[in-house]
């Protein structure tokens, strides 16, 4: 009966132990988040000197092994499995020969595609940071943000993000650059992660990420708080998709326009909108030229607007003004003052909020491993005196 109690007794540490080591991967900073499809011999450049070679590919069932480097020197290999992630812990010594494990990567397969004969597999790679190598840099790391729902919130380097259509307590999440929207994600809830990443050849970047942490309603607005927000400067990435538009310079009333539009990369799907009425869209949509028409347009000024979208749900969008006919639409003083207006209350963001203060009760809890180890190791010694005396 005694071993019986032991047994129990075990196992109930092991519980406890295993809620710790969970709690303090939660507590490791994120730096990257990325969906993305690899194949066999494809390399993925990630942060702080880290890189991940995918050697071979199941093509049965998608499984990867994969080999991690950092400055070019190999620390690790392993396979990536469905509903079984690979994950690189890194194991450091403190002044006190105390050691710790630290997560650094956790990949993940989400699903395969097979594309002419070959398999692919559709992976999530989460990479944390290194406390022994020095972070790259960052305009944002381990932040909050507060989002006024409905209204812009301003970022760095020209980016800004909105929380839209609040719903049974799911948000859209829309991210812009310069005004045009880059990415937006609908129905995510607490939790959940957003996350803007771009890929230039073999290098890899999250320019933004947050983990939504809390939605609420209050008397006056809604809130969205992001927690564990990052934000890189996009500069060496590239520029991602971008599209150029050429329109008419001036066409006739009454007539069609030829809309032309080049892509510098692929898109899933492309939209044609002329003044918010869609008149044309394309799927699968390689790098060229294309041409879209308009129905017969009468006098006025028309905005042509031209969205990509990618299948990581990453948007591109670009527009150009078409005028038609001789007497084009006059400009309104007074809606230009009512827009600048907008814009001005648009950059007052709901940060004045009193929600700064929700991360910072977590700040102390840094790496509970070791207390874990020792709280485990008081309970089973206990465990065994009992046991043993009776």
């Amino acid at each position: 009966m005694k071993y019986i109690r032991f047994a129990i007794a075990v196992i109930c540490v092991f519980t406890i132990f295993c809620g710790f080591a969970n709690a303090a991967e939660e507590m490791e900073e994120q730096i990257q988040h990325a969906e993305i499809t690899v194949g066999r011999g494809d390399s993925l450049v990630l942060d702080q000197g880290y890189s991940i070679n995918v050697i071979d590919v199941n093509s049965e069932n998608g499984d990867l092994f994969i080999e991690v480097y950092v400055d070019e020197k190999k620390v690790e290999q392993g396979i990536v499995k469905e509903n079984k992630p690979f994950r690189y812990l890194k194991t450091i010594e403190d002044e006190d020969d105390e050691e710790t494990d630290y997560l650094i990567f956790n990949v993940g397969l989400q699903g395969t595609e097979d594309k002419d004969g070959e398999t692919y597999s559709e992976i999530i790679i989460k990479q944390y940071i290194d406390p022994e190598i020095a972070p790259d840099d960052y305009l944002m790391l381990d932040n909050s943000v507060s989002l006024n729902v409905g209204k812009e919130t301003e970022l760095k380097e020209d980016y800004t993000i909105k929380a839209t259509d609040l719903d049974d307590e799911t948000v859209t999440i829309t991210l812009r650059k310069n005004g045009n929207i880059i990415k937006e994600t609908e129905d995510i809830g607490e939790g959940d992660v957003f996350a803007y990443t771009r890929k230039n050849g073999d290098r890899l970047m999250t320019i933004f990420m947050g983990e939504i942490d809390t939605i609420f309603e209050t008397t006056d607005s809604d809130h969205v708080i992001l927690k564990k927000v990052i934000q890189k400067t996009d500069e060496g990435i590239g520029e991602g998709l971008e599209i150029k538009i050429e329109v008419p310079e001036k066409i006739p009333a009454n007539e069609k326009a030829i809309i032309s539009y080049t892509l510098d990369g692929y898109a899933d799907r492309v939209e044609i909108y002329v003044d918010g009425n869609l008149i044309d869209q394309r799927k699968e949509v390689d790098e060229d030229t294309y041409d879209a028409v308009t129905d017969r347009l009468s006098t006025g000024q028309y905005n042509i607007e031209i969205k990509a979208i990618t299948s990581k749900g990453i948007m591109v969008t670009e527009s150009a003004l078409l005028i038609v006919g001789d007497a084009a639409k006059k400009e309104n003083p007074e809606n230009d003052a009512a827009d600048i207006i907008e814009r001005a209350e648009n950059v007052t963001s709901g940060a004045s909020e009193a929600v700064d203060k929700i991360n910072e009760t977590a700040t102390e809890l840094k790496k509970t491993p070791a207390p874990g180890a020792f709280f485990a190791i008081f309970i089973l010694l206990g465990a065994w005196m009992c046991c043993w005396r009776r």
